[in-house]
């Protein structure tokens, strides 16, 4: 008669099984030790107290052993009383169980299957396939756990469309994740996506009801309060429900100025003047300025206002086409203050170039940047020079802001529904150490303000840059043309078309042991950018667009079709003909990965081999499909080709 595990463990002496742990490669000693301080009191050895004690803890052995998932996915190991690691070495291990399984937790297994089906849905540009999957995930005889987190997903899906009936069904959707809404956090996101709906159809009672039950629910948090402002008629209400806000971050609160014929968000003030600070080190702030005459006055004004007044703050007008009245509101200010100077771009290259330009001339102990049509608190220099100096290992840290529309009104929401969010633009940083090691901000016309974190993170390590829970420090303004809200350019929350092969770009050469150190180079690029993001404006340019062959198809895997296409695009390549390369993924939601295989990615140069992205027109006099193109899915984020014969100049469109 065989023996059972609990039978076998009980014929195995204290001894033996601490040899058993220590030789089956799951027990972690030094790991245990750093991880549970306490065991080095007990006087026992990280072996012997796991066995005693610390699987009975929940504690894991080490990196590789999740103790409480495994007695999750196995339930006889947690019945049978038997220590799961030793189940493991004995048993379980034979029979193929996993040492750290996937979790059987509702909430945590319905985060990850929904997690999935929105990167296809929304960074990989599926739409029909991971609706339908999400909307079956919220039946009748669904988890309610799974039900909550499909349901707010197609909620938020629906709020993305901006119409009535989008609202209306989002509504709906957010109803339906309620009853499996599964703790504070998650109720309060639903409060105020409720909220924003039920503003944007015009329902004021059903607004304001939501509001009073969430209150009385204790579901209201900062987002809701902000998005409760936008049921205010006049902006000196709306500036109410702002200063709810900064209370419960302890900050001091706003109220308006005169001048009604202004925009309340350019009238915007504290109540009470800080304290100044003027002995300590000096913080350089960089403002790069594009046709801002009618705003960057605002900026100018709340950047005066700073607790912290050794400032060095350096305008760089980047080439203005509005007959010099930027440089004019500048120099206006500047003749009142002398921390103010302007600097003139002999050529326009993108906020990032004029940075870098004055970065050249800056003196600060610390460098940070602002926007030209920004307010910011008083107190936001102040609150991260505060940080840096407490802190000397890090390089860098951001503050948080939400963005307000001109009449102080807050719409523009991010991720599950947040509107108080990091604001990576107050990213403030050690100048002398950073400039030595990172050198400039990448040269492309957006979204270089994250690259540059992830530089230095990469150099200085994890800990170096910190995101501050500050509370909203900032309010940058918020319009329907900014660049967030460009359909092509823009962002809500997840990266998808330029943004994305920007990200996957940089990633990919950050790894690659390349120097992190830039140059403030444009005509020099440290890896291939798309060309919208390049400062030339030749970069858009329709020969920069014509290609001897187009590959389109799902380049994430080595398949033997994608080897074959690599090969033939370094032949081609070698033969001085440029190509093009599309992603048109396949669709399967186990598979989540977003990146291009590390060959695909080594063959593109910018020049030679593009990668070509949503929103560009690219021709071809050849169109090469990889893979089964029966088998993809309707993706929206995905480049217009055409193919042209020869020199023709006429083209006929091509649905890839």
């Amino acid at each position: 008669m065989q023996e059972r595990p609990d039978q076998e463990m009980a014929a195995i002496d204290h001894k033996s099984a601490q040899r058993l742990l220590k030789k089956s490669g799951y027990m972690h000693s030094t790991w245990y030790r750093k991880s549970y301080p306490d065991v080095d009191l007990t006087g026992l050895s990280p072996s012997e107290h796991f066995l005693r004690y610390g699987a009975a803890l929940g504690r894991n052995p080490g990196k590789n052993f999740h103790t409480k998932r495994y007695l999750e996915a196995y339930p006889e190991v947690a019945e049978s009383g038997m220590n799961p690691l030793l189940h493991f070495v004995l048993e379980g291990q034979e029979k193929g169980y996993a040492p750290y399984p996937r979790s059987t937790n509702p909430v945590r297994r319905a985060n990850r299957e929904v997690s999935a089906l929105r990167t296809h849905l929304l960074t990989l540009g599926f739409t029909q396939a991971p609706l339908q999957e999400l909307d079956a995930m919220t039946g009748p005889d669904a988890e309610p756990a799974i039900c909550a987190a499909a349901a707010r997903e197609l909620a938020l899906w629906n709020m993305r469309k901006k119409t009535g009936k989008g609202y209306r069904a989002a509504l709906e959707r957010i109803a339906q994740a309620r009853p499996g809404a599964h703790d504070l956090d998650f109720r309060r996101k639903l409060t105020t996506i409720e909220l924003l709906c039920h503003e944007a159809l015009g329902q004021w009672e059903e607004g304001l009801s939501c509001y009073e039950r969430a209150a009385l629910d204790g579901e209201i948090g900062p987002d809701a309060m902000l998005a409760r402002a936008n049921f205010e008629t006049e902006p000196e209400a709306r500036c109410f429900w702002i200063n709810q806000v900064l209370r419960r971050y302890r900050i001091p609160t706003l109220r308006l100025m005169d001048g009604a014929d202004r925009p309340a968000y350019d009238r915007l003030a504290i109540n009470e003047s800080p304290i100044c600070i003027d002995d300590g080190p000096k913080v350089t702030v960089l403002l790069a300025a594009y046709d801002a005459a009618e705003v960057i006055g605002t900026a100018l004004r709340s950047l005066q206002a700073q607790s912290w007044q050794n400032l060095e703050i350096i305008v760089i007008d980047d080439c203005s086409p509005d007959n010099g009245a930027t440089c004019a509101e500048v120099e206006r200010f500047a003749a009142a203050d002398p921390r103010i100077r302007l600097l003139r771009m002999e050529r326009n290259g993108g906020a990032y170039v004029a940075r870098n330009h004055g970065l050249d001339l800056a003196t600060g102990e610390f460098v940070t940047i602002h926007d030209a049509d920004d307010w910011s608190h008083p107190l936001k220099i102040e609150t991260q020079v505060r940080y840096l100096q407490e802190n000397g290992g890090v390089m860098g840290c951001t503050s948080e802001q939400a963005r307000a529309m001109s009449d102080l009104s807050f719409r523009r929401w991010t991720g599950q529904g947040r509107l108080v969010i990091q604001n990576t633009s107050s990213f403030m940083f050690r100048r002398e150490p950073v400039r030595a090691e990172l050198g400039y901000w990448d040269t492309v016309r957006f979204a270089a303000d994250s690259e540059f974190i992830r530089r230095i993170i990469r150099v200085f390590g994890k800990k170096a840059v910190v995101q501050l829970d500050t509370g909203p420090l900032s309010f940058q303004r918020d319009s329907e043309t900014s660049v967030v809200a460009d359909d092509i350019k823009g962002m809500n929350g997840f990266y998808y078309g330029v943004r994305k092969e920007y990200f996957d770009a940089q990633m990919h050469y950050h790894a690659s042991g390349g120097s992190l150190k830039y140059e403030n180079d444009i005509e020099t690029r440290p890896f291939p950018v798309p060309a919208m993001m390049q400062p030339h404006k030749a970069a858009f340019d329709e020969d920069h667009h014509r290609f001897d062959a187009i590959f389109v198809g799902d380049f994430r895997v080595r398949t033997s079709e994608v080897a074959e296409a690599v090969e033939r695009i370094e032949q081609m390549k070698a033969e001085g003909k440029r190509i093009g390369i599309v992603e048109r993924h396949t669709y399967d939601p186990k598979f989540s990965s977003t990146n291009m295989t590390f060959d695909v990615r080594e063959v593109i140069d910018g020049e030679s081999v593009v990668a070509l992205v949503y929103g560009e027109l690219a021709m071809g006099s050849e169109i090469i499909r990889i893979g089964n193109s029966n088998a993809y899915h309707d993706q929206r984020y995905v480049p217009a080709t055409s193919e042209f014969a020869g020199n023709d100049d006429g083209h006929n469109p091509s649905d890839i």
